[in-house]
């Protein structure tokens, strides 16, 4: 058996070497922290079945490749630890036809085939969470599978099941905050606008947006009560290289700066407060054919007394997010005799799949 076992010995100690780990939701590759937290899902729910879907558009994982471990990390924002409890543990995967937003609530409804148990029935002790004497690595932990799954979506989203027979907590649930995603929209801004007769320089940003939503545009600093347009570039960012306005309005000072691409621009009028401020707002249509995209603003102000009789902010930028698509299905009680529970859409404990 020696010849046989050795080739194999020899690449699974190769594949752990070359193990990669991803994060879902994929938005959240750079981000430390997500906005929210998770009091206790998907493993201190008491005794219970707790049914997780991913899209499959959101993770990470190449198809084909081995799953070996699933993580959470531990919500950062809290500064109380959060005691680690001992688990009897199942874990089961497997694929779903239904939607990762609006799976069935009846549990083994969502399964497309059988389930793999890729772990236990078996012990599982959580860590201690925020524990100083005791820091966990980057702030996560992980399950390390026994029986790695081998992911082949094939246009299926990914279902991901804890059954936990009973804990060292008398099988209650108890508080174990894991960190929690939302909707990723980061901004950005271009370099400074130009200084009006008053002597501000006006000052543009944009609030983070989702699909469903609305957009605001915020000006500080602008020329007040003046007349203003708003200038958007729907799905480019802001320019590489900033050029001069005058090569557009000659006579404006040499400061103002054009920092918006040219083409798929609409424009927005708003008039300044009289302490200079602007808000615009504008809906994000609930569609997820709007995720991703990027919206680049600029205004311009009238200022009789500044040179051309104009002055420029800087540019702001926006990318639209959208919610988690994923969803927990949960009941709490001996797992065995769970058929249905509780539905919960865009709920995104932040996790984390290490794969071969």
């Amino acid at each position: 058996m020696l010849p046989i076992r050795l080739p194999v010995l020899l690449f699974l100690a190769a594949g752990l070497a070359a193990q990669t780990t991803g994060v879902f939701p994929a938005d959240y590759t750079a981000v430390a922290e997500g906005p929210q937290n998770s009091p206790n899902l998907p493993l201190a729910n008491g005794t219970s079945r707790v049914l997780i879907v991913y899209d499959q558009r959101d993770l990470p994982v190449p198809a084909g490749s081995a799953i070996t471990r699933l993580g959470f990390r531990q919500d950062a924002t809290l500064t109380t630890m959060d005691a680690g409890k001992a688990l009897q543990l199942e874990v089961r995967m497997g694929y779903t036809t239904n939607s990762a937003i609006s799976p069935s609530t009846t549990f083994d409804a969502n399964y497309h085939g059988a389930p793999t148990t890729v772990f236990g029935p078996a012990l599982f002790t959580l860590p201690n969470l925020r524990d100083a004497q005791n820091p966990l690595p980057d702030g996560r932990f992980f399950v390390d599978l026994t029986t790695p799954f081998v992911y082949q979506p094939n246009g299926r989203n990914l279902v991901v099941e804890y059954r936990v027979l009973g804990n060292s907590a008398g099988g209650a649930a108890f508080s174990y905050r894991l960190d929690r995603a939302d909707y990723y929209s980061p901004t950005a801004t271009g370099v400074p606008g130009c200084q009006h007769s008053g002597g501000g320089v006006p000052q543009l940003s944009c609030s983070a947006v989702r699909t469903g939503l609305s957009e605001t545009v915020t000006g500080t600093t602008c020329p007040a009560n003046t007349l203003g347009v708003v200038f958007l570039n729907l799905g480019e960012g802001l320019a590489p290289t900033p050029f001069p306005l005058t090569l557009l309005f000659p006579d404006v000072s040499a400061s103002c700066m054009g920092q918006l691409l040219p083409g798929n621009v609409a424009t927005l009028s708003a008039t300044t407060s009289p302490s200079g401020g602007l808000s615009i707002s504008y809906a994000i249509p609930a569609n997820e054919a709007f995720y991703g995209l990027v919206i680049s603003h600029q205004a311009l102000f009238l200022d009789l007394f500044a040179p051309g009789g104009l002055v420029a902010s800087n540019a702001a930028q926006v990318r639209v997010g959208t919610r988690p698509r994923t969803a927990v299905v949960a009941a709490q009680g001996p797992p065995a005799s769970l058929t249905t529970g509780t539905l919960t859409q865009h709920f995104a404990p932040v996790a984390f799949f290490t794969w071969l």
